[in-house]
């Protein structure tokens, strides 16, 4: 029997949504050739995506539409079976908010020294007024992130290898979508109609 829109988890479709709106957003401007972000600006989004990826389990998990056969499935951000890319999303969603990966008595990362590293060079601009004034006065002009723009990529450093951030982002993102698609975990653009039952009513 066809599903009805009552059948599906929308608030996690909201999450998963969510997600690849953030996948698009970073694979379109790391693609782009019309950088105008700092470094900071370019990993924004990036930890937002990992954030998301990570705790989507816990949204599969304590979803009631959602049945313990599915749960049962969901990947591991901890094993050696798992997709790497799902082991490197474990910790730098963790370093992003613990500032270290320590191994505790309830957590062991992956690979303690997992993190993103930058390369390539950055532009810094500073605005033509401001950089006139600063010569008559003969001072030199303090240039932070908001005059810049980075022009590099970034690599992530995980068990003594080096991957690709952007292809990292990715792979999560395929993961995910592969485990929603095969387990019916999204809502068609068409669903079966479910009147209201009036004998309830």
């Amino acid at each position: 029997m066809a599903k009805t829109r009552e059948d599906y988890p929308e608030e996690l479709e909201k999450q998963y949504k969510r997600m690849e709106r953030l996948h698009d957003e970073i694979v379109n401007y790391f693609d782009s050739k019309n950088r105008s972000k700092s470094m900071e600006e370019m990993l924004d989004p990036v930890y937002d995506f990992f954030l998301i990826c990570y705790h989507l389990r816990e949204w599969i998990k304590k979803d009631i539409k959602v049945s313990q056969e599915i749960k049962n499935k969901i990947p591991s951000f901890e094993k050696n079976e798992s997709p790497v890319q799902f082991l490197m999303c474990r910790d730098l969603c963790n370093k992003s908010k613990h500032v270290t990966l320590e191994e505790t008595k309830n957590h062991k990362p992956n690979d303690a020294n997992t993190k993103i590293v930058p390369y390539g060079g950055s532009l810094f601009i500073a605005k033509g007024e401001e950089l006139k004034k600063a010569q008559e006065k003969k001072e030199t002009l303090h240039l932070t992130s908001k005059d810049e723009i980075f022009m590099g990529n970034f690599i992530v450093l995980f068990r003594e290898n080096q991957y690709d951030l952007k292809g990292v982002v990715q792979g999560c993102m395929h993961v995910w979508k592969n485990f929603f698609e095969e387990n019916d975990l999204l809502l068609p653009r068409s669903t079966p109609y479910c009147p209201v039952n009036k004998s309830k009513v």
